[in-house]
């Protein structure tokens, strides 16, 4: 017999599922108990080696079913919308992966079908939210650690996409919401909000490794229609002003730096998510502390430690274990689905930004 008051998981897809967010979401005391993908034979294999113990066809009979009441839509983008807003439909609660959706459009349709359905939680997997060390730069920010915010400089830089011999994929077609803007500029443009507030204006430019790949399947050489590089600059509403780069075109290690700088102080999360302060006299010498944060779970194997994303995963799983259950349907710290719809609003304008050349106002 099935706890009634189980969170009970429906993952709709594999990849990102498969490796990162199946065993954080079980760590963090969800349970998994269905899986289903577009290729029938991946969630057969994922079922099989997770032990997940319901396998379905589609993401239809899934959502049909009494045995799951949360839904992780773990699929490209082009396919958020239609899931998401018949899941809510369907009476499920929903955590949509990122970027939200193809554009403002299905952003905004699925925000309505959020607000249709006031019962239920309706989330953007934007899991940083939840590291530890992340809400501790937040709290310190907004205790006034820097004073007033200057400047924020985000970049995530790694060298995926600099191979030529790399098989076209979604991730190739912007009409299926692949390209870096859209997979690592969208949790930077909400890290950017949630950290320092609604961004006002902007200007973004795009870049393409490899116009063509080969097809994995038929060995065609493939048309790439989205980007490998971002870059934006931003002016939030407050007057401080930003920047962010996410980048597959960067060779060497994959490194990564949030770098918050005010009046009275700086703040910087490194590579190793290590969080670094400077004020005062060390501030104007650039003489940077490092300031200790919670402990990560000790429940955590080594290697996800080292992955935000996983940490993160892992972090917002337990307030969903804790919170569902008792039937809280909102949490503080997540990105709703409103939230979504602003991120999707700034890629949506980097994307016209990068065609004319020229800022847009959001």
């Amino acid at each position: 017999m099935q706890n009634s008051r189980a969170v009970r998981v429906g993952i709709i897809g594999t990849g990102w599922a498969e490796r990162v967010q199946i065993p954080m979401f079980r760590l963090g005391g969800l349970t998994v108990q269905a899986i289903c993908s577009g290729n029938p034979d991946n969630a057969q294999r994922a079922a099989q080696n997770l032990n997940i113990p319901e396998v379905y066809p589609d993401w239809q009979a899934m959502l049909a079913s009494d045995t799951v009441n949360l839904v992780s839509i773990v699929t490209p983008p082009h396919l958020h919308r239609e899931i998401a807003v018949a899941a809510l439909q369907a009476g499920k609660h929903v955590i949509c992966e990122k970027p939200t959706a193809l554009n403002v459009a299905e952003a905004e349709a699925m925000l309505a079908g959020a607000q249709a359905a006031p019962g239920q939680l309706a989330i953007i997997d934007h899991e940083l939210r939840f590291h530890p060390t992340r809400l501790h730069l937040r709290r310190l920010l907004k205790e006034g650690y820097l004073g007033s915010v200057l400047l924020v400089n985000i970049s995530v830089l790694n060298g995926n996409r600099l191979n030529p011999d790399l098989p076209w994929s979604w991730w190739s077609d912007a009409e299926k919401g692949g390209g870096m803007l859209g997979a690592v500029g969208s949790h930077m443009i909400d890290q950017c909000r949630w950290l320092v507030g609604r961004i006002d204006i902007l200007s973004a430019q795009r870049q393409t490794g490899h116009f063509y790949r080969k097809d994995g399947t038929t060995s065609l050489q493939r048309q790439v229609t989205a980007d490998d590089h971002a870059q934006i600059m931003l002016r939030f509403a407050n007057g401080a002003q930003g920047s962010i780069t996410v980048s597959g075109l960067t060779p060497g290690e994959a490194r990564s730096e949030v770098m918050i700088i005010g009046t009275q102080g700086a703040l910087r999360l490194d590579s190793q998510n290590q969080l670094w302060g400077a004020q005062g006299q060390d501030f104007h010498k650039g003489n940077w502390q490092l300031i200790e944060s919670e402990p990560l779970a000790e429940v955590l194997p080594a290697e996800a430690k080292l992955n935000p994303f996983a940490v993160g995963s892992y972090y917002l799983a337990k307030a969903l274990a804790q919170a569902l259950p008792q039937g809280e349907y909102v949490l503080p710290d997540a990105a709703s689905f409103y939230d979504g719809l602003a991120v999707q609003r700034a890629i949506d304008a980097a994307r016209q930004s990068h065609l004319e050349k020229s800022w847009i106002r959001l």
